[in-house]
């Protein structure tokens, strides 16, 4: 059996949490799966970095870009 390493450990965390995350979404529970989504995210990014996979940092750095915005604008518009 193959060495569990801490890329492993991270790489299906995040794809749980992001699971969770479009549950949340489905659910109409914002901002909460936004946040879930940007965890889960950056934990991808990570994974792909480490395993010099470009496409998968091309699929989730995006999202920040697209998230973090949207959560701001959420933000200012309830204050």
């Amino acid at each position: 059996m193959d060495k569990i390493t801490h890329v492993t450990v991270i790489k299906y965390t995040s794809a749980l949490i992001i699971l969770c995350a479009m549950v949340l979404h489905v659910q109409g529970i914002t901002p909460w799966n936004s946040f879930l989504q940007i965890t889960g995210a950056c934990g991808w990014i990570y994974v792909g970095y480490k395993m010099n996979e470009k496409a998968i940092i091309l699929n989730f750095l995006p999202q920040l870009f697209i998230i973090i915005p949207g959560l701001v604008y959420l933000y200012l518009n309830t204050v």
